[in-house]
């Protein structure tokens, strides 16, 4: 799944990490400290400072995050304005948490990764714009994020121990209103069959049989490798355990995702739909073992390895886009990462002009880099 990149390219996997300072939750009113720190995997040396995020700047971050979001349903900005709002909030998110120190070490660097580990009270910030010199560092390479919890997450499946046939359960348009997500569909049950080395097995829930039952039937006692959903979904700020795909026949919550029955989990879940990958700022992972903070937390708690969804709300065209490039360059170059970035890279190609949010949106979750790393390449 995680492949190799070219043998003149050595692997530069750079961890960016945002940790919180205290242990406990962040109190209204408090300031928020936190520890940055840069490292290259397979190297000696760990840069670190601290920051404190003032008031002000946290008030921005809030602001222009909603007014994004307002942006992304049609309600807010122009393209234009847009556009030079993502840009300043990107610039802004880079010199607060990184600032001049950070980027002269960063300025030494030329990742082919970048894993940002960020901690769990704060995923509720589009960490996909921090920008250096004018772009994303999201557009310029394979980008993911791990996520920092105080919680035990469940164990996930043994790599070791998998066999050659990758298995994906795909639930697409349970709701009927996105013809988009049925040629994603099409393209996603296209890759059914041999891929040099492994095969691939489609099995699907769509229209009026994508209900919550059938989805749970189907992962009960279930070994699926990746779990692909094309519909809608929706973050409750207020209750971000109420957070839910919406089935054919209701709401699937992130709380109900906690209680969901499979034998192992799966490696992969895209859960292509707004509001699937964001949470809710302050709060752990999951809280009392029982209560999650949106859909991309449960399923991380549940032992998945690798997850991604959108921040914002996003358009069927820019979903179905992204879904098509990802799953044809992630079976062609083997690599999640790779295939995510070139997904990114077509959303925004094709959809940014108009103002579509969804080549931004995008959030991975997990390991980004390929299997071979630093340490690995130098020691043959």
């Amino acid at each position: 799944m995680f492949g190799r990149y070219h043998k003149e390219e050595l692997p530069r996997v750079i961890h960016i990490s945002v940790a919180r300072y205290h242990r406990t939750l962040p109190q209204p009113g408090e300031a928020l400290e936190f520890l940055v720190a840069v490292h290259e995997e397979g190297t000696g040396i760990t840069w670190q400072q601290n920051v404190t995020v003032d008031a002000a700047t946290e008030e921005f971050l809030a602001d222009a995050t909603h007014s994004l979001h307002l942006r992304s349903m049609g309600l807010a900005l122009t393209p234009k304005k847009a556009a030079d709002l993502v840009h300043t909030f990107g610039t802004r998110l880079y010199e607060t948490f990184l600032g001049p120190e950070g980027d002269k070490i960063l300025g030494t660097m030329s990742p082919t990764v970048i894993l940002l580990d960020v901690d769990e009270t704060i995923l509720n910030l589009p960490w996909e714009l921090l920008t250096m010199s004018e772009i994303p560092l999201a557009e310029r390479t394979p980008f993911g994020r791990l996520v920092t919890t105080r919680i035990l997450p469940q164990a996930g499946r043994d790599p070791q121990q998998e066999d050659t046939v990758v298995r994906i359960l795909a639930v697409a348009n349970p709701t009927l209103d996105l013809p988009a997500t049925e040629r994603a569909l099409a393209e996603l049950e296209g890759l059914t069959g041999d891929h040099f080395g492994f095969s691939v097995e489609v099995d699907v829930l769509t229209q009026e049989k994508a209900t919550r039952e059938q989805f749970a039937k189907s992962l009960d006692g279930s070994e699926y490798d990746i779990l692909h959903f094309a519909g809608h979904a929706f973050l409750n700020p207020d209750s971000p355990g109420s957070s839910a795909l919406r089935f054919a026949d209701g709401d699937l919550t992130a709380d109900d995702i906690l209680k969901l029955s499979w034998k192992k989990p799966p490696y992969f879940v895209f859960n292509s739909a707004c509001e699937s990958g964001r949470a809710v700022g302050g709060q752990r992972l999951v809280s009392d073992q029982s209560h999650s903070n949106g859909l991309a937390a449960a399923f991380l708690a549940r032992g998945v390895y690798g997850y991604a969804g959108y921040f914002w709300p996003v358009t069927d065209a820019g979903a179905g886009i992204f879904a098509r490039t990802f799953y044809h360059t992630l079976l062609e170059r083997e690599n999640v990462g790779l295939a995510f970035l070139e997904a990114r890279r077509r959303a925004l190609g094709e959809r940014w002009e108009f103002g579509d949010l969804t080549g931004y949106s995008a959030i991975l979750y997990g390991d980004a880099a390929s299997k071979h790393r630093r340490d690995l390449a130098m020691a043959v």
